[in-house]
């Protein structure tokens, strides 16, 4: 059976934040969309679900809007940017990172328990010798994330985990 999105704000069983309609339309206007444009529609439908379910693993500013709300977003207590209050909406950034994260998801596995495929430079299974693709001295992260650099960037306004400086709560 074929997955149907459901991006219904604020339900109770919505599955994308976005319509496969409003991802078309994304990727018309994109370059390098051709991995989209030959998806199938399941394949595309696919990927935007799962590329909710990953973004969902975020650490968010804010609560939630409603007790009933399948999804993260919408939110209240997140505030401003630019001028815009992003309480009780779907952020058009959240929105864009969706987007990129299915597209991306439809040209790298990234089913490896969360880790992408790409995110070793080698693997060797005799006297198991692991090295990972990005320098551990990088300053973004000393640990791989899952979710590419660009879409972190994306999320970086919303998301505590997603942020690309290192903060942490402090409470007296």
């Amino acid at each position: 059976m074929a997955l149907i999105i459901d991006a219904t704000v604020s339900g109770a069983n919505s599955n994308s934040y976005v319509t496969l309609a409003e991802a078309n339309s994304y990727f018309e206007a994109r370059l390098y969309s051709a991995v989209w444009d030959a998806a199938s529609i399941d394949d595309r439908n696919r990927a935007l679900a799962m590329a909710t379910k990953r973004i969902e693993q975020e650490n968010f500013y804010g609560d939630r809007a409603s007790t009933t709300q399948k999804l993260k977003f919408p939110r209240v207590n997140i505030g401003y940017l630019d001028g815009i209050l992003l309480d009780n909406a779907i952020p058009n950034m959240l929105k864009e990172a969706q987007f990129e994260l299915a597209i991306h998801m439809l040209s790298v596995n990234m089913t490896l328990k969360g880790v992408a495929s790409d995110a070793f430079k080698e693997i060797q299974v005799g006297s198991i010798k692991v090295q990972p693709a990005i320098d551990a001295s990088d300053n973004a992260s000393s640990s791989y994330s899952a979710l590419p650099p660009f879409v972190l960037s994306l999320l970086s306004d919303l998301s505590r985990s997603a942020s690309s400086s290192s903060f942490i709560d402090v409470s007296r």
